[in-house]
């Protein structure tokens, strides 16, 4: 019988939301799934863009010395220069990613204008989810993935050592000498 605890995949039914406007009519939303991660939503309009995930351990109160911090500012500045790109904008009046980034985490941090959204109140709800639960089916498939390939290097090596192993046998060196001169 195989049994599989499915728990990593269970997603809270509430996700707490923070938007703040970038240009004109252009915004970025940030979800907030807890344990989870967070999701970089890029709407224009309010019709939704670009939806990214982000796994990641960064708690809204303590952003500052987190080894993914760069990272998640980096997806904040691909989305700005993706508004940025269609026109030509002045340069003052761009928004910069770490600025972005510690806006929307404050205003998580702080409560303002959280927005919570479930799956009856909000359709990026179920995008988000789903999205989760196949980056988690992802990751394990990826680890299963590097351990095959180990487990096929290290039987592989294996087996080139047994055979150097019987190749370096005193017994067998006589006996590939005499297979070679035919005196066998």
């Amino acid at each position: 019988m195989l049994v599989r605890n499915l728990d990593f995949l269970s997603i809270p039914k509430e996700f707490s939301k923070v938007e703040i406007d970038i240009y004109e009519k252009q915004s970025i939303a940030l979800v907030y799934i807890e344990n989870k991660g967070y999701s970089l939503v890029l709407k224009n309009d309010n019709d939704v863009q670009s939806v990214f995930l982000l796994k990641t351990d960064i708690l809204p109160h303590n952003v500052n010395e987190h080894s993914d911090r760069e990272d998640f500012i980096n997806v904040i500045k691909m989305l700005l220069d993706r508004i940025y790109s269609v026109e030509d904008i002045k340069e003052y009046e761009k928004q910069h990613q770490e600025h972005v980034f510690l806006r929307l985490m404050d205003m998580l941090n702080e409560g303002t204008d959280v927005e919570l959204i479930s799956e009856e109140t909000s359709k990026i709800y179920t995008d988000i989810e789903k999205g989760f639960m196949k980056l988690e089916i992802d990751i394990m498939d990826n680890k299963i993935n590097a351990l095959n390939s180990s487990i096929s290097n290290v039987s592989s090596n294996l087996d080139s050592t047994v055979k150097n192993i019987e190749d370096n046998a005193w017994g067998n060196k006589i006996k590939r000498t005499l297979d070679q001169n035919n005196w066998g």
